[in-house]
């Protein structure tokens, strides 16, 4: 806005994989997507991919350095940063000098500049930290201010995520489903005998059709199906978890007798 003052914001993105796998900001914005600079900066490299200069991983340019080059380099950024790392670097270069150190016993050193293995699973950032923090917050609210809205809003969130094959859409129902069933009002429903009331059994309906998504997805595979499952059964083992019809009894209903019997039975 023209009347807020001009602000700088330092930002940094990795990515790995034409994926951004994390995100840092300075301006402090904590929300669950983007903020305005991550966004801009993304829209940048995008359109100005000649203007981003790109830097081969630090272990190489290390690795083409003489000696006295080296010590320099260190040195020097030990002194630009010196109240931040000079005391790791002390205690790195004493672990170093120690033949006996745990770091002596390990070949070469890491690089955070390297990316990740070929094999390692790569994902789109996910805050998951302010996800459960929204989701906490807008169950608290009990349906009011609109929280009810904001929900609904998270769980299209999800779909969209599920309709591009986003790995993130599991891994953020999951964190939504954790706070629903941490909400402080099943266990009070649960011991005053009550039925949860018709707007919140609606959010319930919408995350049980959303793990239905999730579980007969065809392109998962058996194994991610499988850890979910233990999931969801470890939820359902819980004594608040509602039934799909919101109440709380004390006997589930016997579906045995429904069930062909025999030999020619299906398993």
């Amino acid at each position: 806005m023209q009347s807020d003052p001009e602000t700088v914001c330092n930002v940094a993105i990795s990515f790995d994989r034409c994926k951004i796998t994390s995100v840092t900001c300075s301006c402090g914005n904590k929300d669950i997507f983007y903020c305005a600079h991550v966004v801009a900066l993304s829209l940048y490299r995008i359109r100005k991919p000649d203007q981003v200069k790109l830097h081969l991983p630090i272990s190489e340019t290390l690795f083409q350095m003489n000696r006295d080059q080296l010590q320099k380099f260190v040195q020097y950024l030990i002194t630009v940063h010196h109240t931040e790392v000079l005391p790791t670097a002390q205690k790195l270069a004493d672990e170093i000098l120690s033949q006996n150190s745990e770091i002596n016993q390990v070949h070469g050193a890491p690089d955070p500049t390297a990316g990740a293995s070929i094999d390692d699973e790569n994902c789109w950032h996910l805050d998951e930290e302010q996800v459960q923090e929204q989701v906490k917050l807008f169950l608290s609210q009990g349906g009011y201010h609109g929280s009810g809205k904001q929900l609904n809003l998270l769980f299209a969130k999800v779909r969209e995520m599920l309709k591009m094959r986003d790995s993130n859409g599991a891994r953020m129902l999951t964190l939504i489903t954790e706070q629903f069933m941490a909400d402080p009002r099943l266990s009070l429903w649960r011991q005053q005998g009550t039925t949860m009331t018709d707007k919140y059994r609606q959010l319930w309906d919408e995350l049980g059709a959303l793990w239905m998504c999730i579980v007969l997805n065809p392109h998962c595979k058996l194994e991610q199906k499988s850890s979910w499952l233990k999931q969801l059964k470890k939820w359902n083992s819980v004594d608040v978890c509602p039934w799909e019809d919101g109440n709380h009894g004390n006997e589930l209903p016997n579906l045995t007798n429904a069930l062909p019997q025999g030999a020619n039975a299906n398993q």
